[in-house]
This record gives C-alpha cells, sequence and structure tokens, in this order.
C-alpha cells in the first residue's frame, strides 16, 4: 500500500520504520532535513511538501508536536486538504486537543476525507519495538480499513469512540502518569532522606500496592541520573495543559493536574524543557538538596 508519513521525529520516525519494514511504500515529509534523510535511507520515498505526500498516499500520518502544527499539516498551504483525492484516508498520531480533532475532521468532511485520531502511548522504546498502544477516535468502518496499519506499529490498538475520543483517553492517560510519576518522586526522596537504600526500595515497591510504570522511568532516568529524553518534559507540559484545557471545557476538576502544572512550568523555566519528562523531579531534588540517586 502506499503511504504517507509527516513528521519522522522521535516518535514518528521509528513508526514510520515500521511501516516501511512490512513491505509498505512510505512517501515521508518532516521539516527537519536529517530526520527525514534518516528515513530515506531506511527505505522511504522523498516528498517535497505535504501535499505531495498526500497525492501520493492511500493513508497519510502525520505524528506532530501540538495542535498548531497539526492543523498547518492539514489547513495549511499545500497542506493535506490541497493534496487530496478520492482515496484518502487521514490518520493524526499526534497528541492533539479533542476539539481540534473534531475541528478537523469536519473539515476535512467537507471534502469527502475521513479523518481518524489516533494517538499513541509507549515512549520511543515502544515506537521503536512496534508496541505503543493506539486508541482510536473517528467511524468505526475507517478505523477497521486502517487497523491493519495500526497493527504494524502497536501491539494494543483500541476504537474508543467518536472524532476527538482518542485525543480525549490519550490526554487521561498522560495526566495519570505524569501525577504517578512525581508521587513517586516524593517517595523516594522522602525514603533516601531517611536513609533507605533507593535500590532496596524499588525492589519493595514494584512487588508491593504502591508499585506503578511510573517506577521505570524512576529507575532508568532519576535513579541513573540519564535525563536523555525518550518523552520531553516540554512535550509532556503541552499534554498537560491540554488536559486541563479539555477538563475546563468539560467543568471537570483536576485538581492534581492543576498543582502539577505549575511544577511542570518552573521546570521548563529552569531549562529542563528537552530532558525528559522524568527531569520535573530535579526541581524537587533541588528544593530539598537531595539527589534521588542510586548509591555508589
Amino acid at each position: 500500500m502506499k503511504l504517507g508519513f509527516i513528521g519522522v521525529g522521535n516518535m514518528g520516525g521509528p513508526m514510520c520504520r515500521n511501516l516501511i519494514k512490512h513491505d509498505h511504500q512510505v512517501y515521508v515529509h518532516d521539516l527537519n532535513p536529517k530526520a527525514k534523510e534518516a528515513i530515506l535511507a531506511d527505505g522511504g520515498t522523498g516528498a517535497a511538501s505535504i501535499r505531495e505526500v498526500t497525492a501520493e498516499s492511500e493513508v497519510v500520518f502525520t505524528s506532530l508536536p501540538g495542535p498548531v502544527e497539526i492543523r498547518e499539516a492539514v489547513l495549511g498551504k499545500d497542506g493535506i486538504v490541497d493534496g487530496a483525492h478520492k482515496e484518502t484516508i487521514y490518520v493524526d498520531l499526534s497528541t492533539n486537543a479533542p476539539s481540534v480533532a473534531r475541528e478537523l475532521a469536519a473539515e476535512l468532511a467537507k471534502k469527502g476525507i475521513p479523518m481518524l485520531d489516533a494517538p499513541v502511548s509507549g515512549g520511543t522504546d515502544g515506537a521503536k519495538a512496534g508496541t505503543v498502544a493506539v486508541m482510536v477516535g473517528g467511524e468505526k468502518d475507517i478505523f477497521d480499513k486502517v487497523k491493519p496499519l495500526f497493527q504494524c506499529i502497536g501491539a494494543n490498538i483500541f476504537h474508543v469512540g467518536d472524532h476527538g475520543a482518542g485525543c480525549t483517553v490519550k490526554l487521561i492517560n498522560n495526566m495519570l502518569s505524569f501525577i504517578n510519576l512525581y508521587a513517586a518522586g516524593e517517595g523516594f526522596l522522602m525514603g533516601i532522606k531517611a536513609g533507605v537504600d533507593p535500590e532496596l526500595l524499588l525492589a519493595v515497591i514494584k512487588t508491593s500496592s504502591g508499585q506503578s510504570s511510573s517506577l521505570g522511568k524512576i529507575e532508568r532516568a532519576v535513579l541513573a541520573g540519564d535525563y536523555s529524553p525518550t518523552f520531553a518534559l516540554d512535550l509532556a507540559h503541552k499534554d498537560l495543559r491540554l488536559a486541563l484545557q479539555l477538563g475546563e471545557e468539560m467543568g471537570t476538576p483536576l485538581s492534581m493536574g492543576s498543582l502539577l502544572i505549575n511544577h511542570f512550568r518552573q521546570s521548563v523555566a529552569k531549562g529542563h524543557g528537552t530532558q525528559d519528562v522524568a527531569a520535573m523531579l530535579r526541581l524537587m531534588e533541588e528544593n530539598m538538596g537531595t539527589d534521588i540517586r542510586f548509591q555508589k
């Protein structure tokens, strides 16, 4: 099948490669020449614009930073809407605002172009391994058509409702993940201040009721002091803002998320935005004068 992929960075690049590995011809565009060249070296087909990608493809995927970039890719000059044809299906793998996903779906529907919002979870490791979770909003018959392609990039594929539902589920998931990570950081900081070996604390919590997937971030990033990004704090900050925006739209109180957004904002202001999301705990360490690290 001829596919298009727009945005081949840390997440998009590995997902695009997995589609290529499944013998699809993938037309590629990215504003970053190095990211695009890396995919071309792995078997992708170059395109000069988003419009060209779309014109050549049956299904067009985007993996972009946020609502502004997604809207521009779809509705901007030489964008998806300009290159679309009667066979085009558009799939957005980005984390977007549900309201924007619904807006774009409505605009594309005027041109007869079906859309799915299909954000993914699993980080760069999951994207490389082809094991991300994919949460999809949109028409069920379009989901059924695209599902074999989702199975090239992910291990757990869910149709969660109409347009915008995929983004809604993703924002809820990410907000919970961030809250769990912050809570784990508080626990480990208290343990270290109390003289408990953090490696032993980790082993105990992994087998007890306090365990969560955030312990993986604690082990790989915080305790090791390695904040190279698998999911950047800047993007996490954006996702939490979108979750709080959704809470406002729904009239839902988000007490923990509201507390955490200020911590994110301060962490970004400290210069940690390009590091892994776990770097939000560095501010906690600085405030307490104690590092959460494995003992040497």
